[in-house]
């Protein structure tokens, strides 16, 4: 997998990994479909139309240019539905017992890795709005690091993000522990 790749410490291990939802991508993607069919769409339509046997007369010499603007119009949304697809299996949240890895995919040949410490984290905010979000339990992390403004994460459409704001907390105060943090023995 793609987070097999990710240089880990000595003793460090991965107990988690998160992409975005499924209700996500499938969105994404049934709007890529749409936008394929409107052609179909529309030449479907036309056999309704009365004016159809002029429509039909002023277009006969145009087939070939008809042909290839139509599969055009197919190839760049195939080309859509792989950068969405793309898009989602290559952004990944990786959670280890000492830090946290996000790789965000921003174009096909554009990608950023951070990562930050699990003892520099500050806060975990969770927000879950929308009756769809709420119904299918999915939102947005945010991450907040000590540091720089950009320290910050956030990614939305993320599944379970109660359950994955626990798992990190656990994660940071096991790592607290072991570092001997004497706010967490009180």
């Amino acid at each position: 997998m793609l987070y097999e790749k990710i240089q880990l410490e000595d003793g460090e291990k991965v107990i988690g990994t998160v992409r975005k939802h499924w209700f996500v991508i499938t969105i994404e993607l049934i709007g890529s479909v749409v936008l394929a069919l409107i052609p179909v769409a529309l030449l479907t339509a036309t056999t309704f139309l009365p004016e159809l046997p002029r429509l039909t007369a002023a277009m006969s010499g145009q087939a070939p240019l008809i042909t290839f603007g139509l599969t055009t119009w197919f190839l760049l949304n195939t080309i859509m539905g792989f950068t969405i697809w793309t898009h989602y299996y290559l952004d990944l949240w990786v959670i280890t017992d000492r830090r946290i890895i996000v790789i965000d995919q921003r174009g096909f040949f554009n990608r950023k890795v951070s990562s930050f410490r699990l003892e520099r984290l500050q806060d975990i905010k969770v927000t879950i709005s929308g009756i769809i979000p709420t119904l299918l339990n999915f939102g947005t992390i945010r991450a907040q690091t000590a540091g720089a403004n950009e320290s910050n994460f956030s990614s939305s459409g993320m599944p379970d993000p109660r359950a994955v704001q626990a798992l990190i907390q656990g994660a940071m105060d096991d790592r607290l522990k072991v570092l001997g943090n004497p706010s967490m023995s009180a």
